[in-house]
């Protein structure tokens, strides 16, 4: 299904609103020949309580499931900020240290970090890390741990030059995780489930032209929350997405500081 992330979201949305909405218009018309299913007055008061209730249900459902999704978001743009903060703090200590080999350092770094931009992120939609972003980490690394401090001041800032260090492979790792993060396919079972129960239940009730618009806009509503909640899905996917600007705007600051 990762290919409906290529679609204009509000395409998406509209997509998910007429399917249900034609389901509960027309669904009806096929239940009208089951005779067990064939909707009349006698019934229509019962069902007509039991639809609230399911509405009422599959609305809680949908909102545990939206708020997942938000929390999975937030989670994976919150990543990404913390690696593009431990970026530009290690690019400040390399400038601050005032060694030229360390300050010839940094370079190094800007090409990891737009490394990350225009190498790895493409490939993270392929749900794995580039191999070239992992080896310019490398020398980084290398090179830092090679550093001899000689005064206090020294000391204190390779002290968390390494923290920094630590921090931005921790960073990267995590990064690289929360791109998994989505609803577990549980959840969309339950809640197409619930939906399609809702219709079921809405199919069999006697159909007057008011009766329609009002199940039509019901179901509008449960269908646009469907759309939502799959467009929130995947963080780092479609227009609504997590994106690598924190880290661009970062590296816009390493080249300015350098200059």
């Amino acid at each position: 299904m990762n290919w409906l992330y290529w679609l204009p979201e509000p395409l998406m949305l509209l997509a998910s609103v007429t399917t249900v909405v034609l389901l509960i218009v027309f669904l009806p018309r096929l239940l009208g020949r089951v005779p067990l299913l064939a909707p009349n007055a006698v019934n229509s008061d019962f069902v007509l309580r039991l639809q609230n209730t399911l509405f009422t249900m599959t609305g809680l459902v949908l909102t545990f499931t939206l708020v997942q999704a938000d929390n999975n978001f937030r989670r994976a743009d919150a990543a990404v900020s913390a690696e593009a903060t431990q970026i530009d703090q290690l690019d400040r200590l390399l400038s601050r240290y005032g060694d030229p080999e360390v300050t010839a350092i940094r370079p190094q770094l800007h090409r990891y970090a737009q490394s990350i931009v225009t190498d790895e992120w493409p490939d993270m939609l392929r749900q794995h890390g580039n191999p070239a972003t992992a080896r310019a980490f490398t020398p980084i690394s290398r090179r830092i741990l090679a550093i001899s401090p000689n005064t206090t001041r020294e000391s204190l800032i390779f002290a968390e030059m390494l923290k920094s260090l630590d921090a931005i492979a921790e960073s990267r790792g995590l990064r690289l995780n929360t791109f998994s993060l989505g609803l577990p396919a549980a959840y969309w079972e339950v809640v197409l489930f619930a939906i399609a129960m809702l219709v079921f239940v809405g199919a069999t009730i006697e159909q007057t032209p008011f009766r329609v618009v009002v199940l039509a806009a019901q179901t509008a509503v449960v269908g646009a929350f469907v759309g939502f909640v799959f467009i929130m899905d995947q963080p780092y996917r479609g227009q609504t997405s997590v994106s690598p600007d924190a880290i661009v705007k970062v590296i816009a600051n390493m080249h300015a500081r350098a200059g």
